[in-house]
């Protein structure tokens, strides 16, 4: 019996499942989250960007929220890329940071449709790194713990 090398991914399979992954996870999520904080910060202008962080809260300050999947079925972890903040992530939230604004970090865990969102958690210089990919596993925040 001959032994098959194993094919790489096309571009097109990348790229189909990638919208797939935003149509099934990526904008449900981020659609509920952003009702759960219009419902939260009802005085306050709450809109979503395609850009970084996540969702911007206008109100007498302006804060900034980012949204991460913690889990995403009954058994499933996500990855630890997405998971954690990325590099580029980090450094515009400690920019922001360092302007003074206030920044936070929700967690969400998706079992079949629904949603499960955790508190918003106030980032700080000091307490920035344990979010972070670049920080090693040990010192990092677990998320099932917040909730």
């Amino acid at each position: 019996m001959l032994k098959m090398a194993k094919r790489r991914r096309t571009h097109k399979e990348s790229v189909r499942d990638g919208k797939e992954a935003w149509r099934k996870t990526i904008r449900p999520s981020h659609d509920k989250c952003e009702k759960k904080l219009k419902h939260e910060y009802q005085n306050d202008h709450v809109t979503s960007t395609t850009g970084m962080p996540d969702f911007v809260i206008f109100n007498k300050g302006t804060k900034f929220v980012e949204l991460k999947p913690c889990r995403l079925g009954k058994n499933q972890r996500a990855s630890f890329e997405r998971m954690y903040l990325s590099l580029t992530q980090e450094i515009t939230i400690l920019f922001l940071l360092n302007c003074g604004a206030y920044v936070g970090i929700r967690y969400y865990i998706k079992t079949e449709k629904t949603f499960t969102y955790s508190r918003v958690i106030k980032l700080s210089s000091k307490n920035l790194k344990r979010f972070c990919l670049s920080t090693p596993w040990e010192e990092r925040t677990d998320p099932d713990d917040l909730f």
